[in-house]
């Protein structure tokens, strides 16, 4: 969170002049005088839609480069700009991003390049395009959220892949295919339907903690044209269970993270058959956010890869952002605050009369609420 500042409803909110920092064109004159730098230093260059707010310090880092902290530009960001910061991220090419835009704003998209995993594998002779949903994105966020809200758009467009993809298999003896495969996970689901009815929030039987019970519950799991077998249990207190898997994959299997036999270990809460199924879901979302953490770069750079430095990135947050290591005056720290309340402005959600808002206000009074901008309610 940022820092505090007093309480405004919307209503009171009146608009701050946009200063040059804040316009699409940029003062060529008025970018050098921020920077403060000598044309001999070497510098980071501005990505597009990106402005230095006027006389912004420049931050020396530990290799001798300057830059100009994210938290000290403004940002106008179009079609265009985010297209070309979308351009430099690169990712599995079965997941393709689109920029595009309607009405309403800007936007990204995923595009994801398949089989259907609603239909039989032999019954396919080609692939498929399916897109996500749309990923707003506002013209003053700044091009780190942008590069992020691509992040977590990859993240769960390939969360609903990986959520169709693990079948359950039961038996059905009433049905001329004695076993049903079905996507108990998947995100389509009738919602609605499940929490008005209430059928399927039923305790389940526990299991005995037998190695053949949870062979069994393994054996009726195909994730990916893959098979899950048991190398060893260990039970643990309160019903707990430390499983040892192994996720074998099958000529048909498709994600790259199961190109070789995958070994695990996975805690399973209790000993129900549920408690099972749930972990093992865990266990290949898990997999998948692994897999995407060290595939997606942008410049080349895996930002969350396991392989960064937690403290090196401790240490350049601290050079950026603690008020000793940034050479600022009064003067520059007042824009800043009045370039994030404009931000911050644009924001505020109007609440309506219905049932929401009275909610919503319901929920506001348990509060109290004495920084930021209160939402402004709808006569």
């Amino acid at each position: 969170m940022k820092t505090k500042q007093t309480l405004y409803s919307a209503s009171q909110v009146s608009p701050i002049s946009m200063s040059a920092s804040c316009q699409n064109t940029v003062d060529q004159s008025l970018v050098v005088s921020a920077k403060t730098l000598s044309s001999s230093t070497p510098c980071f260059p501005l990505l597009p839609g990106e402005t230095i707010l006027p006389k912004a310090p420049a931050v020396v880092l530990d290799d001798g480069t300057n830059c100009i902290p994210q938290h000290f530009l403004s940002y106008q960001h179009s079609k265009q700009s985010v297209s070309e910061i979308i351009a430099e991220i690169d990712f599995d090419p079965r997941f393709v991003l689109f920029v595009d835009e309607d009405k309403a704003s800007v936007f990204i998209q995923v595009g994801i390049i398949g089989k259907d995993n609603y239909v039989k594998h032999d019954d396919q002779n080609a692939e498929k395009i399916v897109y996500g949903r749309r990923w707003r994105v506002e013209p003053q966020l700044p091009s780190s959220e942008i590069i992020q809200t691509a992040f977590l758009a990859l993240l769960k467009a390939r969360e609903h892949e990986i959520r169709e993809l693990f079948k359950h298999l039961s038996a059905n003896p009433r049905a001329v295919q004695k076993t049903t495969i079905t996507t108990p996970f998947s995100c389509h689901h009738d919602l609605p339907l499940m929490a008005m009815s209430r059928t399927t929030d039923l305790a389940e039987t526990k299991l005995p903690l037998d190695e053949a019970h949870i062979k069994d519950t393994l054996a009726s799991i195909r994730y990916d044209h893959a098979s899950i077998d048991l190398v060893g249990i260990q039970i643990l207190k309160q019903q707990q269970l430390l499983l040892e898997i192994q996720i074998i994959p099958s000529k048909l299997t498709t994600l790259p993270e199961l190109n070789q036999q995958t070994s695990g270990y996975i805690v399973v809460e209790d000993s129900s058959e549920d408690g099972i199924l749930n972990s093992i879901m865990d266990y290949v979302l898990q997999l998948s956010h692994r897999y995407t953490e060290e595939h997606f770069r942008f410049k080349g750079f895996a930002r969350f890869s396991r392989n960064n430095n937690v403290s090196k990135i401790s240490a350049l947050s601290a050079k950026t952002r603690i008020a000793e290591n940034v050479q600022s005056n009064d003067e520059f720290n007042h824009t800043v605050s009045a370039a994030n309340y404009e931000t911050d402005a644009t924001r505020v959600p109007k609440i309506g009369s219905g049932k929401l808002g009275r909610k919503i206000k319901q929920q506001l009074n348990r509060f109290d609420i004495k920084y930021g901008i209160l939402p402004k309610w709808e006569q």
